[in-house]
């Protein structure tokens, strides 16, 4: 199996440290407002990463976090008059919720920077002590160039001996805080707090800890010293996985991560969606119109290393192609099963073997899913050829290969969540309608006696004529 490795720009082979197992860490969500697609593209991506490990055989242990203090999170606190503990703890709620209905599988642990504030001190007088981070009037700092080889961390450089002070480097709310520092690609440990603004004690000022910092120290405390993955959004590479790699590896002196996982963008007119530009599409009101497992099937159609483009179109193209891969679950579940072999249906489960093959090998390609999906619906235009146009009856052996294999591709892509029961429910709730639909016709029929035996033929011809018009027609006896 191979990874794109943001380290090294490239494709390799896939190793962990300890053999069977892995160790994962991924930048979780800002709690500030309500999960958007952008945010639903980067937890399908990594969840797919965290099944595919699985179904290979290792075992996984996955920490995701939430930032639950920074700026925006005081900002909006403050705008909406409410403790800013009780506006993460309601987005937080909510994209749990979120995750759940896209079927994101849980994570090992989901630690908030608020709860590991101790671990983060601690961390910081290390820096200090070690002379990678110095304090000026009540906040530290991480002194950039105490990190040889900094404006080159995930970034290709022609050599980095040249590397110059004046290179371009990503502004975020860490870097451009202080005044007094004394570089200006320093980034802030901990901030002094400003008139009401939340704040802990803390060796140097009543403050809080920088983003940046957060995810190091929750590292180090629920993972260890050096992991196989750390995953998050293309756009953290810098400054945010930048500035962690310099101060984790700064404190430990070992690298942080072996490799380095970035997921693309949902677009919106080829812009990035986010909450800053203003063109966000909340998931929780795209489920209203769509299955959620519609949306998770749109988000890995395109590679999780590349961007989707949003728009109406993209969603219904992928309603379409999975209502097709529901209805021919449905109609392989319901067909008529014969006891003998067939050479037909040995043909077919042939293919099902082939196609769990191919998708198996673009998965072991960087998670390939648009070659795995390719595969997925050529399959099911096969099944549907054979079955529906071609009249051949299933036997046992198919059924049971069929079945085996969206159970796999379950495990894989997580899109057939409880299919049997679903499909199977499906087929009930069609039963008990048309059983409910005769009953309100033997029902209306029979009213309908009722007026002509009084002779009010004129109401009971228009009962009549209305349900001609519903497809419905009824033979009266002379009386």
């Amino acid at each position: 199996m191979k990874v794109y490795n943001s380290l090294t720009f490239q494709k390799e082979e896939f190793e962990p440290l300890e053999p069977g197992n892995v160790k994962m860490y991924v930048c979780g969500v800002t709690v500030y407002g309500s999960p958007h697609l952008g945010h639903a593209k980067s937890a399908v991506a990594f969840d797919l990463v965290h099944r595919y490990l699985k179904f290979k055989g290792y075992k996984v242990n996955i920490v995701k976090n939430y930032t639950d203090i920074d700026d925006k999170i005081i900002k909006s606190s403050k705008e909406r008059n409410i403790d800013f503990r009780t506006l993460s703890n309601q987005y937080i709620a909510e994209y749990e919720e979120i995750m759940e209905m896209l079927n994101v599988e849980q994570d090992t642990r989901n630690p908030r920077a608020t709860e590991v504030i101790d671990f983060i001190i601690n961390f910081i007088k290390e820096l200090i002590s070690k002379g990678h981070a110095y304090e000026k009037n009540g906040s530290v700092y991480f002194s950039v160039k105490s990190f040889p080889g900094y404006n080159s961390i995930l970034q290709k450089r022609k050599d980095e001996g040249n590397e110059s002070e004046e290179e371009d480097y990503t502004m975020d709310q860490d870097t451009a805080f202080g005044e007094d520092k004394l570089d200006r690609r320093d980034f802030a440990l901990w901030k002094k707090m400003k008139e009401g603004e939340p704040f802990w004690e803390s060796p140097w000022s009543k403050g809080r800890p920088g983003w940046h910092i957060e995810c190091s120290a929750m590292i180090l405390n629920f993972l260890g010293e050096t992991i196989d993955i750390h995953g998050g959004g293309q756009d953290l590479k810098s400054p945010h996985h930048r500035n962690e790699i310099a101060q984790s590896e700064s404190y430990t002196g070992k690298k942080i991560a072996k490799y380095f996982l970035h997921n693309g963008f949902v677009n919106v007119k080829d812009e990035k969606m986010s909450k800053c530009l203003g063109n966000i599409f909340a998931v929780a009101d795209i489920a209203k119109q769509y299955d959620p497992m519609v949306i998770r099937w749109y988000l890995i159609s395109s590679h999780y290393r590349t961007s989707n483009n949003y728009s109406a179109n993209s969603l219904e193209q992928s309603k379409k192609e999975y209502n097709k891969l529901f209805n021919t679950i449905k109609k392989v579940h319901e067909s008529v099963q014969i006891e003998e072999e067939s050479k037909d249906m040995d043909n077919l489960i042939l293919r099902v073997d082939n196609a769990l093959e191919n998708i198996i090998k673009a998965m072991d390609d960087d998670f390939d899913t648009p070659v795995a999906i390719a595969e997925i619906l050529s399959l099911f235009r096969e099944i549907n050829k054979v079955i529906l146009q071609d009249g051949k009856k299933i036997n046992e052996s198919f059924k049971k290969s069929f079945v085996d294999f969206i159970g796999k591709i379950d495990s894989i892509l997580g899109v057939f969540p409880d299919i049997e029961n679903k499909v199977l429910g499906h087929a009930k709730g069609s039963d008990e309608q048309g059983t409910m639909i005769k009953n309100l016709v033997d029902l209306i029929t029979s009213l309908r006696d009722q007026l002509r035996e009084k002779k009010l033929f004129e109401m009971s011809d228009q009962i009549r004529n209305r349900l001609r018009e519903l497809g419905i027609d009824i033979e009266d006896k002379k009386i």
